[in-house]
């Protein structure tokens, strides 16, 4: 990915003991960075130059990802002064709630997003804690943090993406079918997918396909320019006298934008995923993927760890990638939220750092988010209305674009006005995870209070 637009800020200094109790804190208006990479739409055209406030976007810029948190590369900044977020939650450790605070070092523990994609992301897949921690000792230039990436994608438009290893069936009819690939691969790894069978477990297909992968993602430039190039002209051939998949029909859109790449070959092993909006995917550590197209909100685990391997101009750590990996192969659950109250549905991913709630509000009603004891991130998406928190005597106003800091145990009151419905975005730490760490703390202080009536 690009250089950022936004320079990263000083790392905030350490964050104070966190409070017992969260006082009344204010609810702040966030400015969010956008990063200007390569791969994203360009102008008043990409939904991301629309949300950034920018009242004249540059149409030969492009605008791929909004960032909302306290990460380094683009730290959101508290208006009106502008004093960085992360810095402004190291002085008010309790607007993140005592669990959070504890366990997160002080930290916002999500990065909060919205994507606009107009050319294929990397082929690629994000550390878990321990090969973070690793990659970012050996070299920080490259991984510059230590944290795992879980993340989540809700599709605001059509979006599509790579993700995972297809079926076994799937991987052998493109041995069968697509010369070019079982070539790179070779007769002896390709034999072995032939004849692996679904029922021999799990450890016999992954170490057969990750043998075979890391055979084509190794081969040399030379080889993979002329398989790719075969490929192409044997797919344009054949689209006059049949129709093409919508596999092969991606392959060659995907040599138009990043000829000779071997990432072209490596996407026929992929499950292809098409999203209509408000459908999501869940991503774990170390599971391959590539974003194609699309727009999408995105929450993961503050970090900007990416290890690539394919349809990239950037740095490529190949033996990373193909060591890291967990090889399964199964389509990605679709994920469509669950009503939590009335024009509420909530996102809920397996991992602790985060969940997102979509609230799609008519105009003239009124939704109350109750408090929970970790912070939270609002994003206005469309229309207008007014946000209300329990310390203010009046609502702020609210329109697209708007993006506002929650402390934690902060009640919410959103109203829609105008003609149109207001749409928002929330994301916070998954509630599981805030529960669960609240009651083994609470649990601590009962057993503390054990021990010091008993010394009493």
């Amino acid at each position: 990915m690009g250089a950022p637009s936004t320079s990263p800020s000083p790392s905030p200094s350490p964050p104070a003991p966190p409070e017992a109790s969260s006082p009344e804190l204010p609810l702040l208006r966030l400015r969010c960075g956008v990063q200007q990479y390569a791969w994203g739409r360009r102008g008043a055209a990409s939904l991301v130059a629309r949300l950034s406030g920018a009242p004249d976007p540059d149409p030969a810029l492009p605008y791929a990802e909004l960032w909302m948190g306290t990460h380094p590369a683009a730290p959101s900044a508290v208006l009106p002064g502008g004093e960085p977020l992360g810095a402004w939650l190291a002085r008010r450790p309790a607007a993140l709630g005592p669990a959070v605070a504890a366990r997160w070092a002080g930290d916002l523990p999500f990065l909060f997003k919205v994507l606009s994609v107009a050319k294929p992301l990397s082929i690629q897949a994000h550390p878990d804690k321990g090969l973070a921690e690793l990659l970012h000792a050996m070299r920080p230039a490259t991984y510059r943090d230590a944290n795992h990436k879980p993340e989540m994608a809700i599709a605001v438009t059509e979006f599509r993406a790579l993700f995972g290893f297809a079926g076994i069936e799937e991987l052998k009819d493109v041995i069968r079918t697509v010369p070019e690939v079982g070539g790179l691969i070779g007769h002896e790894d390709a034999d072995k997918l032939m004849t692996v069978k679904e029922y021999h477990g799990g450890n016999d297909v992954k170490s057969s396909l990750q043998s075979a992968f890391a055979k084509l993602m190794t081969a040399s430039k030379e080889a993979v320019s002329e398989a790719v190039n075969k490929l192409k002209g044997r797919l344009n051939d054949e689209s006059k006298i049949r129709t093409l998949t919508e596999k092969e029909e991606l392959v060659l859109s995907l040599e138009r934008q990043y000829p000779e790449d071997v990432g072209v070959l490596a996407a026929l092993l992929f499950n292809y995923v098409k999203l209509s909006p408000g459908e999501a995917i869940y991503i774990g550590a170390n599971e391959p993927h590539a974003y194609l197209s699309g727009e999408c909100i995105e929450c993961m685990a503050t970090s900007d760890n990416v290890v690539r391997a394919g349809l990239t101009p950037k740095y490529r750590d190949v033996q990373t990638l193909c060591s890291m990996l967990t090889y399964k192969q199964i389509f990605p659950e679709i994920l469509r939220g669950v009503p939590v109250q009335p024009y509420v549905r909530r996102y809920t991913p397996p991992t602790d750092e985060f969940e997102v709630d979509c609230c799609l509000l008519p105009p003239g009603e009124v939704v109350v988010m109750p408090p929970v004891p970790g912070p939270s991130i609002f994003l206005v998406m469309t229309g207008e209305g007014e946000v209300q928190a329990d310390s203010m005597s009046d609502g702020e106003k609210a329109k697209e674009s708007d993006v506002f800091f929650v402390p934690a145990h902060t009640e919410v009151r959103l109203s829609a006005c105008g003609h149109a419905s207001m749409q928002l975005y929330r994301a916070g730490v998954n509630s599981r995870a805030l529960y669960a760490c609240n009651a083994a703390a609470a649990g601590k202080r009962s057993q503390l209070q054990n021990i010091c009536e008993v010394a009493s």
